[in-house]
């Protein structure tokens, strides 16, 4: 029941057709009830009163017979040609009312599908974009591509084919059961003998491959992360010449996803022959003991000619039961996969929103603490408590792991701390709305991405509709129109391809700090984005910044103390806690970590010089 009310709800708007779609079904199996019939009439009728010489004339019982007996023509043994005649035409009427309306009920069927798988992946993406950070953290990105698409197409056939295919054996096992019990109702009896036994051993095999099919899942889960993992880091893989290895272990998943694959064609080795020998042997018993019945005059042998049609009427639907069970399972695995996306919890986007009001940037952190995992005995930030004048420019130094990362992902309430408040212009951020508060942001992160489309587009991603002009004032404050212009043909209109792989790695750093600065934000995040730049380019970007960043709040993290010397002020995080702040001259003046780093990059940068003129 909890997967039918889950299923509904993905059939949405669409459940009605789909009914529809089953009424249109059980009238077409209605009019193929009477198929049989006229084979009985031809027997009984037909061919026992001619051969007979019009001796014989067996009076039906059942109220269908004697109806389809009443507009037949009357029977003479000068009008066998009309009474044949008739009795095609009843048949071809039967046969084209039946594929009439099965052929209906199949279009709205497919119809409706395809409309409700549509909006369920329309569904997917836009909660997948809802969903928190945290969760993406969380969640390797193969495992969503392939729920997003496996398990969409596995419900997507279910519901194309099974879903009005239940109404279909329903209907046919009734509908049979019902004109051979007017026929007999002991014969009938004897002709679905099996059936439980049949149940019973198909809701075995339900359970049975339910685990299987699980397993199976996770299997292919792991290895369509193998596969994205390795083609995103296609160029790490040959750069280490590590291709063998990714292969050895493709194949090494691949083979553990074969030997679950193997498991589920071993129970259905065994469950298909068993019940289709049940079956078989249960038409055997029914044409035997269709003989008995004849031979002691219980039957006409028109009656036992239809009754063996709707025997084999009722055989399809049992035959059919064991690849709906098959189907039902994958289903409910599916169901369950999907539905673990849908049912999580969405970002709470609630707050207000002041629209294209501008934030001032002043910013204060109060006592803050946050740990990316509750569990976890040391905090990531253990609070800290900092404050930032509007239009400060501000750096954040610190070994790896210091938490500097963690402040700017706070500030744009990707997570929240666990205790203490950050302010925006005096008020907390959490009165703002998320999508306000990331409007007025703008970042640079650490790892550049960009989207397989023009460069135009990229650097216009957050003002689609913007003008070329603005688009290459941009380029030329980050440093890039000129590569743009003299390296690549088709200069903005040239495609990156795959998170930008036709481009370098400077180059789309410079393409994603021109793609920010076209965004005009109020605060600007530098989370160490000149990393994948020279010296030189590293000093054009941000001489051509720094006009830009005028009256503007800025954080850059960076690495280099030659990036952040000219900051406003420096803060120095180790282990979650601030140790020194400061501009570059007050740090340099005193023994410290700052100093300590500024020590060894001056020297190791003297030992470089000197190299390099010892080698001219």
């Amino acid at each position: 029941m909890r997967y039918l009310k889950k299923l509904l709800q993905i059939l949405g708007k669409w459940k009605s057709y789909y009914i529809l779609s089953a009424v249109l079904l059980i009238i077409s199996i209605f009019i193929r009830m009477l198929q049989p019939k006229i084979l009985q009439i031809t027997v009984d009728k037909v061919i026992v009163y001619f051969q007979s010489g019009g001796k014989i004339n067996i009076i039906p019982e059942d109220s269908i017979t004697k109806f389809l007996y009443s507009i037949l023509p009357e029977l003479k043994m000068d009008n066998l040609s009309i009474i044949l005649i008739s009795l095609s035409g009843i048949f071809i009427v039967i046969s084209l009312l039946r594929g009439l309306f099965a052929f209906s009920s199949t279009a709205i069927t497919a119809s409706s599908t395809e409309k409700a798988i549509k909006e369920l992946r329309d569904r997917l993406f836009s909660h997948i974009q809802a969903l928190p950070i945290a969760y993406h953290s969380k969640t390797p990105t193969g495992e969503l591509i392939q729920r997003c698409t496996g398990d969409v197409e596995t419900l997507r056939k279910f519901a194309a084919t099974q879903v009005v295919e239940v109404v279909r054996m329903s209907a046919l096992f009734l509908g049979a059961f019902i004109m051979m019990a007017s026929i007999n109702l002991t014969y009938s009896l004897i002709a679905i003998t099996f059936i439980p036994v049949i149940a019973i051993g198909s809701l075995l095999f339900f359970k049975k491959e339910r685990i299987i099919w699980a397993e199976h899942e996770k299997k292919q889960d792991q290895l369509s992360i193998t596969v994205q993992e390795n083609l995103s880091g296609i160029r790490v893989v040959k750069a280490f010449a590590k291709e063998n290895f990714e292969i050895d272990k493709f194949t090494k998943q691949n083979e553990e996803k074969r030997v679950w694959g193997l498991k589920l064609l071993k129970l259905h080795r065994i469950f298909y022959p068993s019940s289709d020998f049940l079956i078989h042997f249960q038409i055997a018993v029914s044409v035997f003991a269709g003989g008995y019945f004849v031979l002691h005059n219980q039957l006409s042998v028109g009656e036992y000619t239809a009754f063996y049609s709707y025997s084999m009427l009722v055989a399809w639907p049992m035959r059919r039961l064991g690849q709906l069970v098959s189907e039902l399972g994958m289903t409910t695995i599916a169901i369950d996969r999907l539905f673990s996306i849908l049912d999580s919890e969405q970002e709470d986007y609630k707050g207000e929103d002041l629209k294209d009001k501008k934030l001032k940037g002043e910013i204060e952190f109060k006592d803050v603490t946050f740990n990316y995992d509750e569990n976890e005995k040391h905090r990531v930030l253990n609070g800290i408590s900092f404050k930032i004048r509007a239009g400060e420019k501000i750096a954040l130094l610190g070994p790896t792991g210091a938490g500097k990362t963690t402040i700017i992902s706070l500030l744009m309430r990707f997570f929240d701390p666990d205790s203490g408040k950050i302010l925006i212009d005096g008020k907390d951020i959490k009165s703002y709305s998320k999508e306000y508060l990331r409007s007025r942001f703008g970042v640079v992160l650490q790892k550049p991405f960009l989207f397989s489309t023009t460069i135009k587009n990229n650097i216009a991603y957050a003002n689609p509709d913007s003008h070329l002009d603005e688009i290459i004032e941009a380029a030329r404050a980050a440093n890039i129109h000129d590569i743009i212009t003299e390296v690549f043909p088709d200069s903005y209109e040239t495609i990156v391809g795959e998170k930008g792989v036709t481009l370098s790695g400077g180059q789309k750093q410079r393409v994603t700090i021109a793609r920010t600065l076209m965004k005009d934000p109020d605060i600007l995040i530098f989370d160490d984005s000149t990393s994948s730049v020279d010296s030189e380019t590293e000093f054009e970007i941000q001489k051509a910044m720094r006009n830009l960043m005028q009256g503007k709040t800025a954080f850059i993290i960076a690495h280099r103390i030659t990036s952040i010397q000219d900051c406003d002020r420096i803060i120095v995080l180790d282990k979650g806690n601030i140790i020194e702040e400061g501009t570059h001259e007050e740090l340099i003046g005193h023994e410290g970590f700052y100093k300590k780093i500024y020590d060894i990059q001056i020297s190791i940068e003297e030992e470089i010089k000197a190299e390099t003129v010892n080698s001219i």
